[in-house]
């Protein structure tokens, strides 16, 4: 008989900071819920109540994993196919909660195009990798914000990244770069996704996140992307600055009804919340708890299905990010990304290549300079690296 984990006694754990236990206390929840599954071979309509009674998990978490891995699409891992990744990282400004490494294009110019140059090498090398090990790209996703490049480097770009079975999403980071021209150029390679990544609708509080757009810029822009038959992803946060459930609730019901076939809810950095990190005080996160029990029953009366979880803050209140999408509208990558179930082929700063093998149930990584200028100036070193790498 399969080993069965030991149980957790309440005495164990304080459900008022952290409502997962020990053993769903990770970055991707639903994986572990497969594997405990795989094991313990227990049937699925009755995997909310053994996951509560018998783990000691919070009822509210066991149906969220077991809704989300019902929803999954139920693909045949194969470790032939990958996605490809590529990071742009310009915007219009840096905003003061982006934890990325982002330029304002303005004050780069004197090495944007050096990037470019050094960006389209790396992609040219990928073309070549993929062609020698025979893999099949599904998923091309592109970081940062393209379209803050000029029409012809967009062009370039996605000409190189384009293959017969892959879907392309980008994000989009910023308004502003949004034109007819460059969209023309995205539905001429078949971008399938544009993953709108506004954090909240409220004019407020994208001036409190140092944001330079309102509204409105944003549904002027959303206008023209649903003009040209694209699909949607809006990229929202719970529990935002001085956001309470109304404010919330406006948000969900608006991007509901600017039909986005994705609506991903984070709950990331404390600094979304309050300027202490990370939360300590039980009232502000059981606040917050609260939002995300109602973001949750909110989306799911809408028709909305959970598809991914990925938990931040593993060591501070384990505040859980969930993806939800309308029936057969799942964003393929964002799964693969968050469970890392297919290998990952990066170019660009601050990205991790990644060989999965799911046979052994392994996976190495090769990390990318953080730094703009170590990229360019190391491009060389790092083609070589990987051109190893994936031997």
């Amino acid at each position: 008989m399969p080993r069965r984990l030991p149980k957790i006694t309440p005495a164990q754990k304080d459900y008022s900071i952290c409502p997962w236990t020990d053993f769903f206390r990770c970055k991707s929840p639903v994986k572990k819920l497969e594997e405990l599954q795989k094991t313990e071979n227990t049937p699925i309509d009755k995997l909310v109540n053994h996951l509560h009674f018998d783990l000691k998990l919070d009822r509210n978490k066991a149906e969220l994993l077991t809704e989300t891995l019902d929803f999954q699409d139920k693909l045949v891992k194969n470790d032939k196919e990958i996605n490809l990744l590529v990071n742009i990282p310009f915007c219009m400004w840096k905003c003061f909660n982006c934890n990325r490494m982002i330029y304002e294009k303005s004050k780069n110019g004197d090495i944007y195009p050096y990037y470019y140059e050094a960006l389209l090498k790396e992609i040219l090398q990928a073309r070549e990798i993929i062609f020698k090990k025979s893999y099949i790209v599904q998923n091309v996703i592109i970081l940062g914000n393209i379209l803050a490049l000029e029409p012809d480097k967009i062009d370039e770009i996605l000409k190189q990244v384009s293959y017969a079975f892959g879907q392309i999403t980008i994000e989009l980071g910023s308004p502003d770069f949004v034109s007819e021209e460059k969209l023309a150029i995205l539905k001429k390679y078949n971008v399938e996704r544009i993953i709108i990544n506004n954090l909240t609708f409220n004019t407020v509080s994208l001036r409190h996140l140092c944001r330079r757009f309102e509204f409105k810029e944003i549904y002027e822009a959303y206008k023209l992307i649903i003009a040209y038959g694209f699909e949607t992803s809006f990229e929202l946060v719970v529990g935002l600055l001085d956001e309470r459930e109304l404010q919330l609730k406006r948000n969900l019901e608006l991007a509901v009804e600017l039909g986005a076939s994705n609506i991903d809810l984070y709950a990331k950095k404390c600094r979304f919340i309050d300027e202490k990190m990370p939360l300590t005080d039980k009232k502000q996160i059981s606040d917050l708890r609260e939002l995300l029990e109602f973001s949750h029953n909110f989306m799911v009366k809408r028709g909305y299905k959970p598809y991914f979880v990925y938990c931040s803050e593993t060591k501070n209140g384990c505040f859980e990010n969930v993806g939800y999408s309308i029936p057969e509208k799942q964003c393929r990558v964002m799964h693969d990304l968050v469970d890392e179930i297919s290998t990952v082929l990066a170019c660009g700063t601050s990205v991790d290549n990644m060989i999965v093998n799911n046979l052994e149930n392994k996976r190495t990584y090769l990390q990318n300079p953080q730094d703009m200028s170590q990229y360019v100036f190391g491009i060389d070193e790092i083609l070589s690296k990987k051109a190893e790498f994936f031997k």
